[in-house]
């Protein structure tokens, strides 16, 4: 269950993310990149996630994984054909600071990035809770019906042996096995 809640956080936090992306000012990723930085996430995220249901787990989980795709994108937009222009254009534009200055990136696009963040993070744990509830409900109403149920008046038969028996007592079965290559091979 928690590979599950944790493969599910990633692809609905990238899916996210690279939606934030574009809408903040990026270029649109390509379907490659998504699914690329989507199974690089889905550990991470599994390992972030946890055994029980929390909010700072799956907050943690979505910004690693927001964190993530952007820092994916920044690094390959010039390489990336479907990307426009050769840098990522919504990040500072004095690139003086060396790495610093392609990965972090604008106000535009922190605010976009965060705001995906908490709708993914109130989605995912809503979600949850809903889908826990409606298995609880579920369950509560099979354990109703099975209480319901009339149960079997006339106990279980077993059908009795009627074909004989396939060894019969005169035949003995022997331990010796005479398979195996022949004793005496004439060679020509």
């Amino acid at each position: 269950m928690r590979a599950l809640r944790g493969v599910a956080a990633a692809w609905v936090a990238t899916i996210a993310a690279a939606t934030a992306h574009t809408l903040a000012g990026g270029g649109a990723p390509s379907p490659a990149m998504v699914a690329v930085v989507g199974i690089l996430a889905a550990p991470f995220a599994v390992a972030l996630i946890g055994r029980r249901l929390a909010v700072w787990r799956i907050s943690a989980t979505v910004l690693a994984s927001q964190a993530l795709f952007h820092a994916a994108f920044a690094f390959t937009a010039g390489a990336d054909p479907a990307a426009v222009g050769s840098l990522h254009g919504h990040h500072f534009a004095s690139l003086g600071s060396g790495l610093a200055g392609v990965v972090l990136p604008d106000a535009p696009m922190m605010a976009g990035h965060l705001l995906a963040a908490a709708a993914t993070v109130l989605a995912l744990y809503s979600g949850e809770r809903m889908l826990r509830a409606l298995g609880r409900g579920i369950r509560s109403l099979l354990s109703r019906a099975q209480s319901f149920a009339p149960r079997p008046a006339v106990p279980l038969l077993v059908a009795a042996r009627t074909s004989p028996d396939p060894h019969p007592a005169g035949f003995i079965l022997s331990g010796i096995s005479r398979r195996g290559p022949p004793a005496f091979v004439a060679a020509l």
